[in-house]
């Protein structure tokens, strides 16, 4: 705690400097910037326990080049962001964590704000929260300069995380805003170029800007590609069929559909069923999940846009399959088949199971199965490579249970060379 507390003291000891002595340039020297805050995307976190927003944060120089302008070279900043607090399901917000991905910025090490805060007061008006991500310390030795070739350098690659589980819809985004004003709120800095004269034993000199009216702090609209009005799933036996509407949709290309076992965070593509593009008309989509074994699951759409941008819509209950109500033997597919072939049975009962097949004189020709099997939804595959063409048969005869029930049934297959 008193690192931190000398950390804070000695970072607004140097934010008044900026603003007294080591101010070296005339205000018509100082470079004027744009900061944008774009690229807004949503995630689910690790095992679907909270919801993440991403977001970047360029800064760009507007009046590179001309005559008496300093170069924007990266003195330090703080960054400071209204939010509605809407935004969250759970209105509780005082469970979010900000974190600068510093890795996956253009700002070397030692210019990355170093500590982060999320204030979740709601004084500052409705529904309204702060975020701030606090400045660096300054470091005239790295020598690094701001681009101004758009959309600039960036500066920023923000996170920030929820264990409210997932974001509102019921809002179009976070309605994130630049806080900006006198210190200690959003400001930027730069190194003056070093001066002739005496000074010159001092290496360079620090700049604060914080005129709104010539520089830009932007927030790129952030909202939903598709506003969901349902996302629901039906069972039937061992097939799931689910079932979206949307309200709207913007450059909407497709969605993907994934699958995970429930209790796990490892989340499988199983298929994709193509978007409606821009639409202000409500729209239909299913998707079947098909010969899935017994068990719990949890579904999720991944709606990707025309830009690449994609955003989760997750099933608000794990779906179960359950054991069979009855044995079962379906019929092989394909059928005729060559030389492949797939046969589905469903046991309601545990017990010993076994599938022969023969050709059409009673010779057994191959055993398929042959072991103890739960009950449950299978699936067997045969390769009839080594066969002739011709008829055969398949018979399956699983015991029963505790009374003595079993099951025994035979369906025919042709095998075309």
């Amino acid at each position: 705690m008193k690192t931190i507390y000398c950390f804070i003291t000695v970072f607004f000891l140097i934010l008044s400097f900026f603003k007294t002595s080591y101010s070296q340039s005339p205000p018509s020297a100082w470079p004027t910037f744009s900061l944008t805050a774009k690229n807004f995307t949503t995630a689910p976190g690790p095992g679907n326990q909270d919801s993440i927003l991403y977001w970047d944060v360029y800064l760009l120089q507007t009046n590179y080049g001309q005559p008496g302008v300093d170069p924007f070279e990266f003195c330090c900043a703080q960054y400071n962001w209204y939010f509605d607090t809407r935004f969250f399901k759970n209105p509780d917000v005082g469970n979010l964590v900000l974190t600068n991905l510093g890795g996956q910025t253009e700002l070397p090490p030692g210019l990355r704000p170093p500590t982060f805060q999320v204030d979740t007061v709601n004084y500052w008006g409705p529904n309204t929260g702060l975020l701030k991500t606090s400045g660096n310390l300054p470091n005239s030795s790295i020598n690094f300069f701001i681009s101004n070739q758009f959309p600039g350098t960036k500066v920023l690659r923000m996170k920030l995380t929820t264990n409210g589980h997932r974001w509102n819809q019921t809002f179009y985004g976070p309605d994130l805003r630049w806080r900006v004003g006198a210190p200690p709120n959003t400001f930027l800095a730069y190194f003056v170029p070093n001066p002739p004269g005496p000074d010159s034993a001092y290496p360079q000199y620090a700049q604060s800007l914080l005129d709104t009216i010539t520089n830009l702090y932007v927030c790129e609209v952030f909202f939903y590609p598709v506003e969901m009005s349902g996302f629901i799933s039906n069972v039937s036996g061992n097939n799931v069929e689910l079932k979206w509407t949307t309200a709207t949709e913007t450059n909407n290309q497709k969605f993907e559909i994934e699958r995970s076992v429930s209790n796990s965070i490892e989340w499988t593509k199983i298929g994709e069923v193509q978007g409606s593009g821009t639409t202000t008309e409500p729209r239909n989509y299913n998707f079947t999940d098909r010969k899935l074994n017994t068990g719990h699951y949890k579904y999720r759409l991944k709606q990707i846009d025309f830009n690449g941008t994609e955003n989760y819509h997750e099933l608000s209950a794990e779906v179960i399959v359950g054991i069979p109500t009855a044995y079962a033997l379906s019929q092989n597919y394909p059928n005729p088949f060559n030389p492949t072939t797939k046969i589905d049975y469903e046991l309601p009962y545990d017990g010993k199971v076994s599938i022969v097949m023969y050709d059409i004189s009673g010779r057994e020709v191959a055993k398929l199965v042959n072991e103890v099997k739960t009950a449950g939804y299978y699936s067997v595959q045969f390769n009839g490579a080594n066969l002739a063409s011709g008829m055969y048969f398949y018979r399956i005869n699983a015991q029963g249970n505790a009374i003595g029930l079993n099951f025994v049934n035979t369906k025919k297959m042709v095998l075309i060379k």
